[in-house]
């Protein structure tokens, strides 16, 4: 699986009373997937092609301002980058350069981050047509670096639930974003446990001064997870700045 891989598929509103319903659906690729700028690059080109085979298909791009609250990204209205064109049309396996540009000078101290949404803007429905119209959505990070040289730092805790399940929580204290690939969490010293261990495979970015927690479903084995509560616990897993080791705090993991 490619670590940058952020397609996302949105179903729109065409749903009519037919419950096996045939669907029309548009396909467009996009590369490269990430945008990274700076003070010294402060454009890049992307190359958009219709994959669809048989069809035209029309695009609509947009830039967002990208942060993170409570957990989730949120996306607001920007003018700090221009997208060119905006909205395009693509025939039949051809292909457009895109050029994304930011207008902003880069921080000083910490990493800018944006996202640019590529959307199919659907076609008129067929006379009579009965199904739904699918519509093809990508999504993908655009980041500018600061001036001077920064980093991630992500503080790891955890916390059991009533469910037995475990949050996972990172809070990134540093100037860059990280995008966890997948982590493994287990005991650090295995009492009769199995080699007991939570994985999860969920990719998330996170931005620098944000908070984002993963939900990891308790094992079905009770002795397993009996060996896990006792604690402490070590997280083992894989970013985009390389791997990731960190000691859970005991007393974060077992919710005292």
């Amino acid at each position: 699986m490619a670590r940058h891989v952020e397609f996302v598929r949105t179903l729109y509103a065409l749903i009519v009373l037919a419950t096996a319903a045939p669907a029309v659906a548009g396909s467009f690729s996009i590369s490269p997937i990430r945008v990274e700028l700076s003070a010294q690059q402060r454009t890049e080109a992307l190359t958009v092609r219709n994959e669809s085979g048989d069809r035209e298909v029309v695009v609509q791009a947009q830039a967002f301002a990208w942060s993170q609250r409570d957990g989730q990204d949120v996306l607001s209205e920007t003018r700090d980058v221009i997208v060119t064109p905006p909205v395009f049309t693509l025939a039949a396996n051809a292909q457009q350069i895109v050029r994304v540009a930011v207008r902003r000078p880069a921080d000083a101290k910490r990493e800018l981050s944006y996202r640019l949404i590529l959307q199919e803007v659907p076609p008129e429905a067929p006379k009579n047509f009965t199904g739904l119209q699918v519509a093809l959505r990508l999504n993908l990070p655009i980041f500018v670096a600061p001036q001077a040289s920064a980093a991630p730092q992500l503080i790891w805790s955890a916390q059991w639930q009533q469910d037995n399940s475990l949050l996972v929580t990172a809070r990134n204290q540093g100037e860059l974003h990280a995008q966890v690939i997948d982590f493994t969490v287990q005991a650090q010293s295995d009492k009769a446990g199995g080699n007991a261990a939570l994985k999860n495979s969920v990719v998330k970015y996170v931005l620098p001064g944000a908070v984002m927690s993963w939900s990891l479903p308790p094992p079905a084995n009770a002795q397993q997870l009996n060996a896990l509560k006792q604690g402490p616990l070590k997280l083992q897993g894989a970013s985009d700045r390389g791997e990731i080791s960190a000691d859970l705090p005991a007393q974060s993991a077992t919710g005292r």
